[in-house]
């Protein structure tokens, strides 16, 4: 279960180099179709951190397409990882497990947020069985080489809404969105063999589902939802666990267009979700082994609409070792 110290810095042994700790957040302004993330990932054995704050408008296929992406390595770590501002102008407070708040300054002026996180709930703890019951004496599961090492300690998943202001080049934005954020430490290599998605999808306090799923890729690049890793339903602050899962999605190069998920809680209720997307982009990982894919979602749920992102992660690694072949 997580606790309130899960928003520092954890013990570590201090020569451990690869001991990383992170936190992310997506939001976005649907009626703009803008969708943004900014991410932070600190090594502080090390003293480094590194950061990116990416904000999209609309279908974006290629990366120079992008509005907006400020992606920073080798910042200065900081001494609290609850409570902190990088040198790229990002700022992070965990008033509580519950209360965050995100704040952005570019230095040449180019975008600016500031935005607070309301939890809808205690943040979801997919490394304990208590929570997760598809982890309960599953070794094959944790050990699956597509989730990668980034869950190997802990990790926590937490759903809110997200109100404040966004301005990009010059035009500021309201925002007011249900959306989630998550924090992961412990050991992490970043090897390129990852081949995860990420589902969110977000109908207001009544409704919200977070789902992670291992991928398979087709020499024709087709990609197949393969397992559930990860998953939980929020309905009005109670929390319960996604067991199973299928997914049948529409991509073009890589990015969802159109998405259809069933997933199946621990209560044995099935949730049906049909997507189609508003905005789009190929990028938003500051690791250059991985390429991730993001889909901004507009949601049907029942009588329920709602918007949410359909991400995909995959090592280049992974990739290559599928769709290009043996060369001559």
């Amino acid at each position: 279960m997580i606790q309130t110290s899960d928003t520092e810095f954890h013990p570590r042994d201090p020569a451990d180099r690869i001991w990383t700790e992170t936190t992310y957040l997506a939001f976005n302004v649907p009626e703009a179709a803008l969708h943004g993330t900014c991410y932070v990932l600190a090594r502080p054995n090390m003293g480094v951190a590194m950061s990116s704050v990416v904000v999209a408008r609309g279908v974006c296929r290629r990366p120079h397409e992008v509005d907006f992406c400020d992606p920073q390595i080798h910042l200065p770590c900081p001494p609290s990882n609850a409570h902190f501002t990088l040198a790229n102008g990002l700022s992070v407070q965990a008033r509580s497990l519950t209360d965050w708040r995100f704040s952005y300054r570019h230095k040449l002026g180019a975008c600016s947020f500031d935005l607070a996180l309301q939890g809808l709930h205690h943040p979801y703890d997919p490394t304990d069985p208590r929570e997760n019951p598809l982890v309960q004496g599953n070794t094959a599961h944790s050990a699956d080489p597509r989730v990668g090492d980034a869950w190997s300690h802990g990790h926590f998943d937490l759903k809110g809404r997200i109100t404040g202001t966004l301005t990009l080049r010059g035009r500021t934005y309201e925002v007011d969105c249900h959306e989630g954020m998550d924090r992961s430490w412990g050991p992490r290599n970043e090897t390129p063999n990852r081949a995860t998605s990420y589902i969110s999808v977000n109908c207001g306090p009544a409704m919200s589902m977070w789902l992670t799923m291992t991928l398979d890729v087709a020499p024709d690049g087709s990609v197949r939802y393969d397992k559930v890793n990860s998953g939980f339903i929020v309905e009005h602050g109670t929390v319960t666990a996604i067991v199973d899962a299928t997914v049948q999605a529409t991509t073009v190069d890589m990015l969802a267009i159109s998405d259809h998920i069933v997933a199946t809680d621990a209560r044995g209720r099935q949730h049906e979700f049909f997507g189609s997307v508003i905005g789009m982009r190929p990028m938003g990982s500051i690791n250059p082994s991985i390429a991730a894919f993001v889909s901004l979602m507009r949601y049907r749920y029942g009588t329920q609409t709602g918007h949410g992102g359909h991400g995909k992660l995959f090592g280049l690694a992974y990739l290559a070792e599928r769709l290009t072949g043996e060369r001559a």
